[in-house]
């Protein structure tokens, strides 16, 4: 169909937690397979995962210990897949966008070189929500 908007999805990314992020990421990959548009503010601990080498580290908020030993297993099995791969793969679909939060990254004092290459701008919490305007749904992870 002509002239068709692509259905659009805005997450703001709040949580650094490995499963909060997985899921925020299953999420995407699913809404791109199914040809939305995503688009993902990274900010506070999520911003963290975008420093280079800190991506896949598998911090876990508000869980209990064996909580995280499960995951560490799974990754180490090959059947959970990495907060990398995920977001090499939902990259892959094309309509992903990523951006990391000025703010944040001023509090937590990070250089935009310090970020990962799949980071596609920097911006602020008033040119994000400029996106969310045309979004049609938005969530807070």
């Amino acid at each position: 169909m002509e002239g068709k908007k692509d259905f659009r999805l805005c997450i703001f990314l709040h949580s650094g937690s490995y499963d909060r992020v997985y899921q925020a990421l299953s999420i995407t990959n699913v809404a791109l397979a199914t040809g939305w548009e995503v688009h993902i503010f990274f900010s506070y601990g999520a911003l963290k995962r975008l420093v280079k080498g800190k991506t896949d580290d598998v911090v876990i908020e508000g869980e209990p210990a064996y909580f995280r030993d499960e995951i560490e297993k799974n990754l180490k099995r090959g059947t959970l897949d990495s907060i990398s791969e995920m977001l090499s793969t939902a990259k892959r679909f094309g309509k992903l966008k990523i951006y990391a939060c000025t703010g944040s990254m001023a509090v937590l004092n990070i250089a935009r070189n310090e970020l990962i290459d799949l980071v596609d701008s920097s911006m602020g919490l008033v040119s994000f929500m400029e996106l969310v305007k045309g979004a049609d749904k938005a969530l807070y992870i």
